[in-house]
């Protein structure tokens, strides 16, 4: 049986003359013209999303830097302000240097070294409670007496031998954030330019004096604060830190005497004076807000508790955004409680307040703050 077979190859097929003619041609220039514009338009769609990312990437940029700028100098200002009024206890004993024999009065007890040693601190003389000569005595001081590099005076009622151990059993100070109050009374507050503060800040078993101070750069910026008068231009700010040691039982007289000065720690604060001089947000907010209470009477004296700390800054960008064509601003808020005065604070109300330290003093008679 025959069987038919389908050939598989196609027949040859014969190209059009028209369509060899339009191959050999290629495209027209009207042809060219279009597609030249449609990619045209195509790529200035996508340079200009390129570009308006690229605005927007810097614009964000921008804000990033002052946003670290802001956090990290927060950060700071609220680690040391928590520990105000810290008052650290001895991180070894120390040991009676000669026999001492009560008087009465204030004597000049030797220990050799009273580093860490400051008027107003509670220190333990003797092993223990047990010890038939153990007792607690302030260190004080008079026109006669002061803290020297190896003495510390205090009033003892028992008698004591060369070798004794010496402890230091300190309360907080309680105005650990320095500021002294018109009046007596609690939940008072006061916008301030400069925050003062003392303590063992760095948790080093020393006292240490700090500042933060708003300086006015005496620029002016085109973005507006609300005043008493109006909008008007803000001022740019700088807040610039200062601290220094305080090594028992020399208090600079000064700071230059300390050998340290202001360091900026952030910059382009937007803020406007108000009447009295105390710089203020653009909505009019104080930047530094000092919380107290005042407690005491004439007799005994009066003590400020500067219990919490506001800080509200507002920071502009160093360039202008290039997406607005304006600067831009970012705004953080930090509530600061330093828990050592609020310790002292709990202290008073149990009727504990005259056992509490006082501002540190040295024998020359500096005391805190330290003046420029």
């Amino acid at each position: 049986m025959r069987r038919n077979h389908t050939s598989l190859t196609q027949p040859n097929r014969k190209i059009s003359p028209h369509l060899k003619s339009h191959a050999a041609q290629g495209f027209s220039l009207l042809e060219v013209l279009v597609s030249v514009m449609i990619i045209t338009v195509l790529m200035a769609a996508v340079f200009q999303f390129l570009r308006f990312n690229q605005q927007r990437y810097r614009g964000d940029q921008l804000l990033a830097e002052r946003n670290q700028g802001a956090r990290s100098a927060l950060e700071l200002m609220t680690m040391e302000l928590q520990q105000a009024g810290h008052n650290p206890n001895l991180t070894s004993h120390k040991t009676l240097a000669a026999d001492v024999t009560p008087t009465g009065t204030l004597v000049n007890i030797d220990v050799g070294d009273t580093t860490g040693i400051f008027y107003g601190n509670l220190v333990e003389i003797g092993a223990s409670a047990t010890d038939p000569n153990w007792e607690t005595v302030t260190v004080g001081k008079d026109s006669t007496h002061a803290i020297t590099s190896s003495t510390f005076p205090a009033i003892i009622t028992l008698p004591h031998t060369s070798g004794q151990p010496v402890f230091t059993r300190s309360l907080p100070f309680p105005n650990g954030i320095l500021y002294t109050a018109s009046a007596v009374g609690s939940g008072q507050s006061v916008a301030v330019n400069t925050i003062q503060y003392f303590g063992d800040i760095h948790g080093r078993g020393t006292l240490a004096y700090g500042e933060y101070k708003l300086v006015d750069t005496g620029a002016t910026t085109t973005l507006k604060c609300t005043g008493a008068s109006g909008e008007e231009s803000c001022h740019l700010l700088t807040l610039n830190r200062f601290v220094t040691s305080i090594l028992t039982p020399e208090i600079p007289a000064d700071k230059t005497a300390s050998g340290d000065s202001f360091s900026p720690l952030a910059d382009n604060i937007l803020g406007l004076p108000d009447a009295g001089g105390v710089f203020r947000n653009p909505d009019q907010r104080p930047i530094f807000q000092l919380n107290y209470d005042t407690f005491g009477n004439v007799t005994y004296g009066f003590t400020t508790y500067v219990r919490s700390v506001d800080v509200d800054i507002t920071m502009q960008t160093t360039d202008k955004d290039p997406e607005v064509a304006d600067y831009r601003t970012i705004r953080m808020r930090s509530h600061i409680v330093p828990t050592n005065i609020n310790y002292a604070w709990g202290i008073t109300l149990l009727g504990g307040s005259p056992e509490l330290p006082f501002r540190p003093t040295d024998q020359a008679g500096h005391t805190l703050p330290i003046p420029d």
